[in-house]
């Protein structure tokens, strides 16, 4: 069970994650990208590019960054059902948000994401595949969101579901995801490759863990500096 309550640093916490994973879906992506293509592509914040793309092979990758986060939904489902610690319990509330949710199930919907893309063009595209698309996402994402909506201890526990659901991993993630995509795609900034990765997103990747094994006690909003996490 998960008592929520935001603060600042609890907002930092979970700032930390939410990108943390954002990220680690993309280089999953790029590094299944390698093993199936044989070579490195290049990535920036928001997309990648295989050396085999359009082959029936390069669409592996693109579907390696979903399951990723599914597997990272259901991990966070399982610390909130083990109820370990209360660090555990808020860690594994936040993993499944962190992984957006909102954006997976919607995205076919409104014509967009990995899986609609993939599944497209490896099969006939068109509204059957948005459908079937669709309902495979909501029964993948559905059980660990119904584990996370009952581990919810506040009153008004709808509106605090809908809060991590539909805004708040959003707010605190899209500006920042936005502004480094902009700087190196737009702005050429740091957009040397290595190992076909920008060089603006190693920087922030290798940022964002150092502050998050800084500020990740605070995940648990009720973190007191003399208590075990």
């Amino acid at each position: 069970m998960v008592n929520l309550k935001l603060n600042w640093k609890y907002c930092l916490a979970l700032y930390c994650i939410t990108m943390l994973y954002a990220s680690l879906h993309e280089l999953v992506h790029h590094f299944v990208g390698f093993l199936v293509c044989g070579d490195w592509g290049y990535k920036t914040f928001n997309s990648f590019v295989t050396t085999c793309d359009g082959t029936p092979k390069s669409y592996i990758a693109t579907y390696a960054g979903p399951v990723f986060s599914f597997i990272m939904m259901y991990v966070g489902a399982y610390f909130l059902k083990k109820r370990s610690s209360t660090f555990h319990n808020h860690l594994g509330f936040a993993l499944i948000f962190a992984q957006m949710p909102a954006q997976r199930m919607s995205g076919p919907i409104l014509g967009f994401n990995d899986e609609l893309y993939a599944t497209s063009r490896l099969f006939e595209g068109g509204i059957n595949t948005q459908i079937i698309v669709t309902i495979i996402l909501f029964a993948i994402c559905i059980p660990p969101l119904i584990t996370a909506f009952k581990a919810i201890k506040n009153k008004r526990r709808i509106l605090w579901f809908l809060l991590y659901f539909l805004f708040l991993p959003y707010i605190l993630f899209g500006p920042p995801f936005v502004l480094l995509e902009y700087l190196m795609v737009q702005k050429g900034i740091l957009d040397e490759a290595i190992i076909g990765i920008a060089t603006l997103f190693i920087i922030n990747e290798l940022f964002t863990i150092g502050l998050y094994f800084k500020v990740k006690k605070y995940i648990n909003p009720f973190y007191k500096s003399n208590a075990s996490i």
